[in-house]
């Protein structure tokens, strides 16, 4: 069975596969290894003696020139052999309506090659080609190790480097996103909801989710450390910038304010003063910068955060918590705080992060809208 790639294994991903062109006419499907795969196991029987498989070809046609999967479904025993109808039967079927028949791994294969189904009808193959999700795909222009990569295929393709993200794809990761910051404020959830989002899935959409921190950040590192104190995010202003940020994320039911009500000699009154867990992050923060700033190149501690040449040089600090208030008096008194900061520390709110992600959308939108008139 090892000729298959097992889909009734819940380890396996079946993403991480590869489809490569072998010839003009054929293609074959491998994982990252280089290991080739006839198809894919569905189902197998309780007892272990029956096996769903499926080869899974991709030959060139000569007449529409293009790559067409070839799917052959075969219910066999534990050598590959074909299994043959009972005597007392016409023929074997092979059925997909449970979980034992293997319906939601034949669902997946398929879902797996309707992804291919552009390179497939263009017959437009040249080397390897990986499935990504829209996530994968806007984590990896994200990543700053993949620039010359990007900047080879923009060039390419007529291009500027900024244009790859515009696409329609690109628009709908960033509407899910902001639905997702929309829940995050509306639900009050807590700062390890939020974190725990960036982290999903063994981190594997890291670098994709951390746009909603803004499109000029790349290269997102998570929970990083210095002299035994942690830090959320630590990213960097473009591909071409030395500056870092440090971003310390806070929950979105906190309030950047909280209220002391004061007696006066009239009415008691209500004193809005920074609230604690804010109090408590802004000398926090600046002493993670403070400390990462002191280290020289090469220091074993910015290497371990993946900083491998030069300083640490972050320029920034952002502190997110909450969302935005209607209150008049809370608006003055946000207004006069950022009035107070310096230009090293910001103070935002999901509320912000989400205004930033509706400008983003329209702009994407209004680009292509253009390109299309």
């Amino acid at each position: 069975m090892e000729e298959y790639f097992d889909l009734t294994d819940s380890s396996t991903d079946i993403d991480t596969l590869v489809i490569s062109r072998v010839d003009n006419f054929n293609c074959e499907l491998k994982d990252q290894s280089g290991k080739v795969y006839k198809g894919f196991l569905l189902a197998k029987s309780s007892g272990g003696n029956v096996f769903v498989v499926c080869d899974t070809s991709f030959q060139r046609s000569d007449i529409d020139r293009k790559y067409q999967p070839r799917l052959v479904f075969r219910k066999v025993d534990s050598q590959l052999n074909d299994r043959h109808a009972r005597a007392d039967v016409d023929c074997i079927r092979i059925p997909f309506l449970t979980g034992e028949d293997g319906y939601r791994q034949f669902w997946k294969m398929i879902f797996f090659l309707y992804k291919f189904k552009e390179l497939i009808d263009l017959g437009d193959f040249d080397g390897n080609y990986h499935t990504l999700t829209g996530e994968q795909l806007t984590g990896y222009l994200n990543d700053s190790q993949n620039f010359e990569s990007i900047k080879r295929a923009a060039g390419d393709l007529g291009t500027e480097v900024s244009n790859l993200l515009r696409s329609t794809t690109t628009i709908r990761i960033l509407k899910n996103y902001r639905d997702k910051l929309e829940e995050f404020i509306n639900s009050e959830s807590s700062e390890t909801d939020v974190q725990n989002w960036l982290d999903e899935n063994e981190n594997k959409f890291r670098q994709s989710r951390c746009v909603i921190f803004g499109l000029e950040f790349i290269e997102f590192k998570r929970e990083g450390s210095s002299a035994s104190k942690r830090f959320d995010i630590l990213t960097r202003i473009g591909s071409n910038s030395l500056e870092r940020v440090l971003i310390e994320l806070k929950s979105p039911r906190d309030n950047i304010f909280q209220t002391v009500e004061r007696e006066t000699t009239n009415d008691p009154t209500n004193e809005y003063r920074l609230h604690e867990k804010l109090s408590r992050a802004i000398p926090q923060i600046l002493g993670y910068r403070r400390d990462l700033n002191e280290k020289d190149s090469g220091d074993p501690e910015l290497e371990k955060i993946g900083i491998t040449e030069g300083k640490a040089n972050i320029g920034k600090c952002i502190i997110i918590i909450g969302k935005n208030q209607s209150n008049s008096v809370w608006r003055r008194n946000r207004e006069n705080i950022i009035k107070s900061l310096s230009s090293s520390l910001e103070i935002w709110t999901y509320s912000d992060l989400l205004d930033k992600l509706d400008a983003t959308i329209a702009n994407f939108e209004s680009n292509i809208s253009q390109e299309e008139e």
